[in-house]
């Protein structure tokens, strides 16, 4: 399945750098080109073949054993001494410990044809005694394994005539006791089966945790097919799936299912700025969503429900499905919701005769009072045009709309059977999204959002199509019921970050310190990390923990850099991930990839030589201090949704465990919704005060196929704790693009700035800040603000709230407040360049607060506003781009 998702997305690819792809056969490797150094003892397939003539006459494939640690690294060459030396009479030796998982190596040279579905059959292992290892402790990696969601499965090896593959094979020693097994592995294509004896050495000291301790045993491969965290229980701070009737019931939402299975109506009860709940509700949807089918007469087919069956529930979801029938179709509705506010809804459209169709919809009725803001489709996140138009186009990453209020909304997502999750940041048209036939319709179909009556309708149509009988059409989508989950004020205010800062970690947590922050994110290319998302080296993982506990020591949390996107050349599994074709390293242009930001000139010599097919250059640094000085990290693509996304949750849970982890830093990530929410579990398990932070560049643009960041991760937000937006912000955007795509507050996490450490002034309104070592704008005086004044006990009552008890005369005036009986902070900020005029007004009745017992005054805030004792808001001067923190305490008796 994986290698197949590879392949459409880089048949995808060629629509759109086909001079590229056909400059790639000038760069393809060739028998001649030179290996590098370590490959001296090797010898080109073609020159082999002649060299060994006889030998190999009479064979259609010639296989080979060979140790872990001499990995099989190209598929046009071969150790010259597995020819020479080759014997079947010998066993081939094997050496592991007690308790390892042991891996080791076959080669498979296909030599006249294309080999397809090559198969690998296993023996027992057995000792002298009549000790057993039996089969079933033994795979092969590139035959079969446990996909991300915990599936297992099988695929095909197909290996064209000439090459080599390498097949990565694993033995599970636990429980085993030490001796000699022997036993055998055999390769078989077509009617050739050619069988390696084996002799497997198990002897010396018990190995801890299976070898997983130790990189360079490679013993982690079993990490790919690990099931941590995946289990059907919910996460921290969320309740479980409840169903009452036809209603099912999350964390502060509802959704109602009408009898055709679709939603009927669909509720929120969070309070205006997501930090309690509202017993009344909020309704997003209060209308059926429709599906219609209207024929070319303009007739509607009449779609007749069958019984709504539940079919599955646990504590994190409820599934359900309803056969809907008519003469002419019969739409299989099969619906899945969560705890965390997604909902899966697969529509399968099976013809009983040929029709023609004018159109084929699916209206969406959301309630215009909670369709304030709208973010996707090419609609940058902030107010809602009242009416857009969108057509589906594969060279912009967008399939996706949110529409909602700061309390209630609802993104959906389109999409049908051939989904294949694409690359993200530079790299989207590498692997661009794959259209869906039942809802593009090639290029007749699109969505309209328009406001009707007391609604705004999203129409996704398709338009015109002629269906023969026994045609299936898949009209899927998915929802996403925002907001996730309460802010919580904590986290808002009492997480204070240390990031970045230079390479020299020795000094990061005194620095942090100084900085009066309380989590340090350490990043990769720095001088103990100095590779991208591979932070357990065994060269480097002791330094590492060392600095976690100093880290602990000093009261601090500290977090590393880690994610799936990029995978660098310097891990010891780099090989064996290489061997598995397109599963772990996405198969791209290889030597004729080009990135007009990072490889404009190409791929870097190592790679060109040693890859030379099927990746995607990415990030490269230079390591310039430390014990990894003068080294070179360079990286490749990954594939999105492949046992990568296990090995990432094993890894994780090791150093949540040994190294003492507070959690991860996620930088535009490759990680589906399941794969993250297995990390929260594990962070959640041995970190409580853990944290997960995203950071995003601003992927609206050419590059990134204009899509919107937090529309893009919108499905990863019930697990992170704030959203770092991002490289290429624009901080001089009006508030309510603020407030949609950078505050994180419609979403019930807390956001921070970014680029050019951000406008502390606005940020304010919106109670977010920045981060402390990544620009010299330090948030330090801030944080101690917010310690002084207990802001965190505060609840932050929005400009955006009908209910605000703050009000600015001047519109290019923003005013927020936080709001406790005993004081008022008031937030005023200045989106003009500048200075402007404000009339501030206070409700104090709607407050439920008397003006004389309070008294008013600026503070003091160290590079943010000097000190003022007189202060009046009916005529209040505010500087261009900045602002004040007005408090308004309660006067002592």
């Amino acid at each position: 399945m994986k290698r197949r998702s590879g392949k459409v997305a880089l048949r995808n690819y060629v629509n759109y750098v086909e001079l590229l792809i056909i400059g790639s056969f000038f760069l393809c490797p060739c028998v001649s080109m030179s290996f590098s150094e370590e490959s001296s003892d090797f010898i080109a397939t073609s020159e082999a073949i002649r060299k060994y003539s006889s030998f190999l006459k009479n064979k259609t494939i010639f296989v080979f054993p060979e140790l872990r640690e001499n990995p099989i690294k190209w598929n046009d060459s071969i150790p010259q001494g597995k020819i020479k030396n080759y014997s079947i009479e010998k066993p081939f030796l094997l050496a592991a410990q007690p308790n390892e998982y042991y891996v080791y190596q076959l080669g498979v040279w296909v030599l006249k044809k294309d080999a397809e579905d090559i198969q690998i059959e296993f023996s027992d292992l057995k000792d002298d005694s009549g000790t057993t290892i039996p089969l079933t402790k033994m795979t092969c990696f590139n035959k079969e394994g446990i996909n991300f969601k915990g599936e297992a499965f099988s695929k095909n090896i197909n290996v064209s005539a000439g090459r080599v593959q390498a097949l990565w094979l694993g033995v599970n020693l636990d429980g085993i006791e030490k001796g000699s097994y022997t036993g055998s592995v055999s390769v078989i294509v077509d009617d050739e089966k050619q069988t390696i004896p084996l002799q497997l050495n198990i002897s010396g000291e018990v190995i801890p945790n299976h070898g997983y301790n130790e990189g360079n045993r490679l013993s982690r491969l079993n990490w790919l097919n690990a099931t941590v965290g995946i289990d059907d229980e919910i996460t921290e701070g969320y309740v479980p799936v409840r169903l009452e009737g036809n209603i099912i019931n999350i964390l502060g939402r509802s959704l109602k299912i009408a009898k055709n299975g679709l939603p009927a109506s669909i509720t929120s009860f969070f309070s205006n700025s997501n930090q309690s709940f509202d017993d009344n509700g909020h309704t997003i949807v209060n209308q059926y969503l429709r599906f219609i089918i209207e024929k070319e007469n303009g007739d509607i087919v009449k779609l007749i429900p069958g019984k709504l069956n539940f079919t599955h529930q646990t504590p994190s979801q409820i599934a359900w499905k309803v056969i809907n029938k008519s003469k002419e179709f019969e739409l299989e509705c099969e619906g899945l919701m969560e705890f965390d506010g997604f909902v899966d809804y697969k529509l399968k459209l099976t013809s009983k005769k040929e029709v023609k169709v004018k159109n084929i919809r699916l209206e969406i009725p959301v309630e215009k009072e909670n369709a304030e803001y709208m973010m996707g489709l090419g609609h940058e996140g902030g107010y809602r045009t009242s009416e857009w138009k969108w057509k589906w186009d594969q060279s912009k990453n967008q399939d996706m709309l949110w529409v909602g209020s700061v309390n209630a909304g609802l993104r959906v997502k389109w999409k049908a059977d051939n989904y294949v999750r694409p690359l993200v940041n530079i790299y989207y048209a590498f692997g661009p999204l794959n259209l869906p036939e039942s809802w593009n319709n090639k290029g007749k179909g699109g969505v309209d959002v328009m406001e009707k009556n007391d609604d705004v309708v999203i129409d996704a149509y398709s338009g015109y199509r002629e269906i023969k009988a026994g045609d299936v059409l898949n009209f899927d989508f998915e929802l996403l019921i925002t907001p996730f989950k309460l802010i919580d004020n904590q986290i808002k205010y009492g997480d204070r970050y240390y990031h970045g800062g230079g390479t020299n970690t020795s000094v990061k947590i005194e620095n942090a310190k100084k900085a009066g922050a309380n989590i340090v994110n350490i990043h990769h290319a720095e001088d103990i990390y100095p590779y991208i998302n591979y932070p357990y080296l065994d060269d480097n993982s002791k330094e590492l923990t060392q600095l976690v506990a100093s880290a602990h020591k000093e009261h601090l949390r500290m977090k590393y850099y880690y994610t799936t996107r990029e995978l660098t050349k310097n891990l010891p599994e780099f090989w064996a991930f290489n061997s598995l074709n397109g599963e772990v390293i996405f198969p791209g242009p290889g030597n004729a990839s080009r990135t007009e930001a990072l490889h404009p000139n190409g791929p870097n010599e190592w790679l060109v030589k040693n890859l030379r097919e099927n990746y995607i250059p990415a990030w490269s640094s230079l390591v310039k201090e430390g014990k990894f000085k003068g080294e070179t990290d360079l990286s490749v693509i990954t594939t999105p949704d492949s046992r990568l996304n296990n090995f990432y949750i094993a890894g994780l849970d090791w150093m949540v465990q040994n190294m003492g982890i507070d959690g991860v830093y996620i930088d535009d990530s490759a990680l589906d919704r399941y794969t993250l929410r297995r990390a929260r579990k594990i962070i959640d398990k041995y970190r409580p005060n853990g944290r997960m932070d995203l950071h995003s560049w601003n992927h609206f643009n050419a590059w990134a196929g204009y899509t919107n960041c937090l529309n893009l991760y919108m499905e990863l937000l019930p697990y992170f704790d704030l959203a770092w937006i991002g490289e290429g912000r624009d901080y001089n955007r009006l508030p309510d693009h603020w407030l949609v795509e950078v505050s994180g507050i419609p979403f019930g996490i807390t956001g921070q700035m970014l680029q050019d450490g951000g406008n502390a002034w606005r940020g304010m309104v919106y109670g977010i800040t920045n981060r402390a070592g990544w620009t010299e704008k330090v948030p330090k005086h801030l944080w101690e603000f917010f310690d002084q004044y207990s802001i965190d006990d505060h609840e932050l009552i929005g400009y955006w709230q009908k209910d605000c008890p703050v009000r600015c005369s001047n519109p290019m005036i923003k005013s927020s407040v936080f709001y406790s009986e005993d004081q008022l902070i008031i937030s005023v900020a200045n989106w003009n360049e500048n200075d402007e005029k404000t009339a501030i007004a206070l409700d104090w009745k709607g407050m439920g607060l008397n003006s004389a017992n309070f008294e008013m005054s600026i503070p003091a805030i160290t590079d943010f506003q000097e000190e003022s004792t007189r202060v009046s808001l009916e005529k209040m001067i505010v500087p261009g781009k900045k602002g004040y923190l007005i408090v308004l305490k309660k006067k002592s008796l």
